[in-house]
């Protein structure tokens, strides 16, 4: 009766210790599978950003520096930076604005020494407040893209009168700064509904891209 007691242990305790390495198997596994999902999101997120901001530099640039629908050429990039940080936070969104000036200049479409700090801190900002205070919602982004495009009125004006001879304030901003920053305003939406739809995927619930 003992030795069958004995071999009855030692049984139990080869089951226990095989549970326990496939349970530490299984672990292991799971914790790779969440650190390659989490390396692979963070590349495919770098593409996607990239994408968004050649397509968006380029429309800019060439649509709507071509047909002009309200007088003025929108500030695309702008709020796009701003979608950037409020949906990947504030890191992502200051490197995306520095990235979105520097884009924009080698296109021609802006003067980056001047507007690469507006970027940045857009992005940041936007980021930092959505994670901090604020939550993502429709009024959340027209208030931070408002907030922008007032403060990007400051940066055109100083560009005006930085680079054009014998210009008067009220024609800077019946020609230039009103148009653009209502233009800025009106095609604001595009590229907010854009980013959004293409960063959603990546923020899932663990469990389903683990799935």
């Amino acid at each position: 009766m003992k030795k069958r007691d004995r071999m009855l242990m030692k049984s139990e305790t080869v089951i226990s210790e095989k549970e326990i390495d496939l349970h530490r198997t299984e672990s292991r596994s799971l914790r790779q599978r969440i650190k390659a999902i989490i390396g692979a999101d963070v590349a495919a997120r770098f593409v996607v950003c990239g994408l968004l901001l050649v397509f968006f530099a380029l429309l800019q640039t060439t649509v709507f520096a071509r047909f002009r629908l309200l007088g003025a050429v929108p500030d695309l990039m702008l709020p796009l930076t701003i979608a950037v940080g409020m949906t990947e936070r504030g890191r992502w969104g200051a490197i995306f604005g520095i990235a979105a000036a520097f884009v924009i200049e080698s296109l021609g479409g802006a003067t980056v020494s001047v507007f690469a700090p507006l970027y940045m801190l857009a992005g940041y900002l936007a980021g930092c407040l959505t994670e901090e205070i604020f939550r993502d919602t429709p009024a959340t982004r027209a208030a931070y893209t408002l907030a922008a495009c007032f403060a990007h009125i400051f940066f055109t004006l100083f560009t005006l009168f930085a680079t054009v001879e014998e210009l008067r304030f009220g024609d800077a901003m019946r020609l230039a700064v009103l148009p653009e920053f209502l233009a800025s305003l009106v095609f604001a939406p595009i590229p907010h509904v854009i980013a959004w739809l293409a960063l959603k995927p990546f923020h899932k619930p663990r469990e389903e891209k683990v799935q």
